[in-house]
């Protein structure tokens, strides 16, 4: 017995390890958490790479529809302007001749979004502005007008591009120099740098258009992550109830098999201590019994007392080996209201003695299940029993009924038995199938427990609660034959 006692603290312990080791992974909350935030980042990284491309092509776009301009200014003014002067008055004075430049640039771009065009000196002094203030001014970049000076160009922003603006950003130009070269006549080359355009584009409302788009872009790709996320998060959640009812199930499952095991080494030794008792206690019984009947009157009542009471010890002993050695149940279709009525015709002297009113509420057409008859009457014969005991102070009600149920694509009949004792406490109800919980004084324990497992052993369950009547409840539920 110290043995098994010890293996079975070893098994509990192993168990609870196992448990404890698979605490249900929480799917759902990890996922909500990680992939909000990997859909912010990747939002906001698509959004931002985007933009700087989107940014890119603008400018790179509106640099070279400066060059264009440049290209066509640069036309327009040598030949509208360079070579009529030249040609009329002999040489070229720009001073002199302002007022016709600046007819000529300014009907090249004025249906262009051109801020301000200069024409510098190669000495970098600005000999033309579209805005005169800045005549005779000298030019603020110095480096890139040296390098159109020299035949090349150069295109830069002001004021610089940040990593993220709000709205596009403030007002933004494009500033490019690009040399103002004489165009040879009856050649296509292009003379040596005579002077340098600075061409000022806007290109404030570019930014700002890109920045609504990528505003527009945000929102869509938010949009698209909202929904994927409700369609992840749902798929998910499914998932989570899959695993937090796997979870349950395993951790049921540990737990009956602790159960059993304690049950099983537990009930060896009931067994093995109800073998040694039931022998010697049959010898006690007959002995007591031959000696009531040669006993004189005044000890025969002794007699009877010591038989009584080793019928009363039998049947402990009995039940204690029901619950050991549980039998297979030999399993026929039985009409169930047939076993009840066993019962109860056999509990007839004590109906009556109590006093009790017994109720029968039966099906019209008894349905068959598959059962062991023997078994079943020993089942019921024990929820009986508690249910005249619980109505013991006389003139009380006990209801037998049937039904038949359909339930999860199974037909059952269940037969329920009802009273109008105390009914069951919900500590009761909690502990009610386990082996040796009682509520009287005098008992094993073992009833309910052994009504468990024979109704297990059928395939089916027992139900408790409260009854209409305002006691205790407990069904039967039996699966219908051929189910």
């Amino acid at each position: 017995m110290a043995q098994q006692a010890s293996a079975m603290g070893r098994t509990a312990q192993n168990l609870a390890r196992d448990v404890e080791s698979q605490r249900p992974f929480q799917l759902v909350r990890y996922f909500s958490v990680t992939s909000l935030i990997i859909i912010l980042l990747f939002t906001i990284f698509i959004s931002s790479m985007t933009s700087n491309r989107a940014g890119d092509l603008v400018l790179h776009k509106r640099e070279r529809y400066a060059l264009l301009l440049a290209e066509n200014l640069n036309h327009q003014v040598i030949v509208r302007f360079v070579y009529p002067v030249t040609r009329r008055y002999g040489r070229l004075k720009v001073g002199e001749q302002l007022d016709l430049l600046d007819a000529v640039v300014r009907n090249t771009i004025h249906s262009f979004k051109v801020r301000q065009v200069n024409i510098i000196d190669l000495a970098g002094n600005i000999i033309y502005s579209t805005q005169p203030e800045y005549i005779q001014r000298v030019v603020s970049d110095r480096e890139s007008f040296q390098v159109a000076a020299k035949g090349g160009h150069v295109s830069k922003v002001s004021p610089k591009r940040g990593t993220f603006e709000l709205g596009g950003g403030p007002e933004r130009v494009l500033k490019t120099y690009i040399p103002l070269r004489d165009e040879r006549r009856l050649t296509s080359e292009l003379g040596p740098p005579q002077a340098v355009f600075e061409i000022t584009l806007d290109i404030t409302q570019d930014f700002r258009d890109v920045w609504w788009d990528q505003m527009l872009l945000v929102g869509n790709l938010l949009l698209m992550m909202a929904l994927l996320f409700i369609i992840l998060r749902t798929i998910v959640t499914r998932g989570q109830r899959v695993i937090d009812r796997r979870n349950a199930q395993e951790a049921k499952l540990l737990e009956q098999l602790n159960q059993a095991e304690r049950l099983a080494s537990l009930g060896r030794m009931v067994a093995g201590v109800a073998h040694e008792i039931r022998n010697p206690l049959g010898i006690v019984r007959s002995t007591a019994e031959l000696l009531g009947s040669r006993a004189d009157p005044v000890q025969k009542p002794l007699a009877e007392v010591i038989v009584e009471e080793s019928t009363r010890l039998n049947s402990i002993v009995t039940e204690f080996l029901d619950f050991a050695r549980p039998q297979a149940p030999k399993l026929k279709p039985i009409n169930l209201e047939q076993v009840l009525d066993h019962n109860l015709n056999v509990l007839v002297p004590e109906v009556e003695r109590l006093n009790i009113e017994l109720l029968r509420e039966y099906m019209r057409t008894p349905v068959s299940v598959m059962g062991d008859a023997d078994l079943l009457y020993r089942a019921f014969l024990n929820i009986f029993n508690n249910a005249l005991q619980a109505a013991e102070t006389g003139g009380l009600k006990v209801r037998v009924s049937t039904r038949e149920i359909s339930q999860n694509g199974r037909d059952f009949v269940v037969a329920a038995i009802e009273d109008q004792g105390p009914g069951f406490s919900k500590e009761a109800k909690a502990s009610l199938f386990d082996p040796f919980f009682t509520t009287k004084e005098k008992g094993t324990g073992l009833g309910m427990s052994i009504v468990s497992n024979i109704v297990a052993s059928h395939k089916g369950r027992v139900e408790v609660g409260d009854s209409p009547l305002g006691g205790a409840k407990v069904e039967v539920w039996l699966p219908v034959a051929g189910e």
